[in-house]
């Protein structure tokens, strides 16, 4: 949305972290999977012709599952006060990372207008709200639509940001107009619903969402059988298979979700209506439960060994995809990355040639310069925190006068790494300003503290994820001598060792 000169030369940095494949759902997973978004939001103006008929408040729990065991609830509600109608998605869940158990709690929540208690000059959208818990860690954001722009107040550590941007002035759909525009579509027949909105984990965009009909069966829900349709949905941007059920007959027909299902490296991950009591049980630890886990179970083993990997300026790696019939293999060039197309089928990408050079790094775009998001604060990158801005100076004292940007950011990078003494998976999301004070994390922690202290330097710097080549422990590799691919949360630049699956959106 800004255009302005790029405010450095040619370099732009990259913090890198482990890949994990992006989990992007109804209700707020995503920081399960250790991939975080900046929860933001944009304007939704959708408009339905006609009157529409009151939304039914709603009071639903979920038991959520990974590979049949359960590991969570799912606690959803619909209510509406004076035409406001507030939609909330609570998620409680327990799984290992690693060694470590993980207790995780997130909230979202989306206040929009009716339509017949829509002040004439307001959005139908009011405001949004999620609030995350993790190991005693708090991170809150609020987003609120103003005549004109939109207000972000985000607070995670010690610190608060507020941040605008001019509102957008298309029409999009808010959470419940989206429902109704699935419900309506449903209802009529249709085998395809295509709608735009606005989902706040994907941070500040409108995005294209796609459900399409794939077939019907009947199922259990909460103790009753019935029948049921089953979607798979496509949000663009997002490449991860999902489907929704919903029941095909009775008053909540093509309205009321009965489960979401997500097809998982680790397994699949389904959210299934159920009742409170249920729902709740499966969010508490028991003594002797072996819980699923998440971190280990993203490992990819390779068919050969990548002999002297350490001592190699080059390394070339044929990449493909297990199932393609789904899904299309979308690697970036980027950093010391470049990616050549292979093999391609149905329009889908399904083999390619990565080769990452240390000796020929890609230069960041005009346009990549010029993206203030790079350089300014956000919740989890705040740049703009005093401890981050007095660590770098320090750093940047150990240096000569005239040391140019590139010399700057491999200062900051080694520091980075030093600077974090407890490397382990305790820590699921931390800012950079929780990082340079806890010193505590894995390779997220590693990434968002990098990227903020280069842009205390006025240095492009953005957060990507992917997958670092190491080998297994001596043990291990005794056994079957399978290398793996993890994230050993080295100083290493973007792209040294690693494939790079994207550059992630924690701006």
């Amino acid at each position: 949305q800004q255009a302005a000169p790029p405010r450095v030369g040619r370099v732009i940095a990259d913090a890198s972290h482990v890949w994990s494949p992006p989990l992007t759902v109804r209700h707020p997973l995503s920081a399960m999977m250790k991939v975080r978004t900046v929860w933001a939001c944009a304007l939704l103006l959708g408009v339905c012709a006609g009157q529409e008929a009151a939304w039914e408040d709603e009071d639903l729990w979920y038991t959520v599952r990974i590979a049949g065991q359960p590991v969570g609830s799912l606690h959803t509600t619909v209510s509406n006060e004076g035409g406001r109608y507030t939609s909330t998605e609570a998620m409680h869940v327990l799984v290992h990372r690693g060694d470590d158990l993980s207790e995780m709690q997130f909230q979202t929540d989306f206040t929009e207008w009716e339509e017949a208690s829509t002040p004439a000059s307001a959005p139908r959208a009011i405001e949004t709200a999620y609030v995350q818990e993790f190991a005693k860690q708090e991170v809150k954001m609020l987003c609120k639509f103003i005549p004109g722009e939109i207000e972000l107040t985000s607070h995670n550590g010690e610190q608060t940001h507020v941040t605008k941007a001019p509102l957008e002035e298309t029409e999009w759909a808010a959470r419940l107009q989206s429902r109704r525009q699935f419900k309506d579509g449903c209802l009529a027949g249709k085998d395809t619903i295509k709608y735009r909105t606005v989902r706040p984990e994907l941070g500040p965009k409108v995005v294209d969402v796609i459900s399409v009909r794939v077939g019907n069966e009947t199922m259990e829900v909460d103790g009753v059988e019935m029948a049921v349709s089953v979607w798979d949905v496509a949000i663009a941007g997002v490449p991860v298979n999902m489907s929704e059920v919903y029941p095909d007959e009775g008053p909540y027909r093509c309205t009321r979700l009965a489960q979401m299902r997500m097809q998982m490296p680790f397994g699949d991950l389904r959210a299934t209506l159920s009742n409170k009591e249920e729902a709740q049980a499966a969010a508490v630890k028991v003594e002797g439960q072996q819980l699923p886990e998440l971190v280990y179970a993203m490992f990819v083993p390779l068919r050969v060994r990548i002999e002297s990997v350490n001592e190699a300026y080059e390394v070339r790696m044929r990449v493909k995809l297990r199932d393609a019939s789904q899904q299309t293999l979308d690697l970036p060039s980027a950093g010391y990355q470049s990616v050549v197309v292979e093999e391609e089928a149905n329009g889908r990408v399904q083999q390619a040639l990565v080769t990452v050079n240390l000796q020929a790094p890609l230069k960041a775009t005009a346009e990549e310069l010029a993206d203030l998001a790079f350089t300014s604060p956000s919740a989890m990158v705040d740049s703009s925190d005093k401890v981050l801005i007095n660590l770098a100076a320090t750093v940047r004292k150990t240096l000569s006068k005239r040391a140019g940007k590139l010399e700057v950011a491999y200062a900051l990078r080694e520091f980075a790494y030093e600077h974090i003494e407890t490397k382990d998976l305790t820590t699921a999301f931390a800012s950079a300003s929780e990082v340079a004070r806890t010193k505590a994390g894995d390779c997220t922690e590693h990434a968002v503290l990098l990227a903020a202290l280069l842009r205390t330097q006025d240095i492009p710097a953005r957060v990507c994820h992917g997958l670092v080549y190491v080998e297994r422990y001596a043990d291990e590799i005794e056994r079957d001598g399978t290398p793996l691919a993890v994230s050993p949360d080295s100083p290493l630049a973007e792209g040294e060792g690693e494939i790079k699956v994207r550059n992630c959106c924690f701006a």
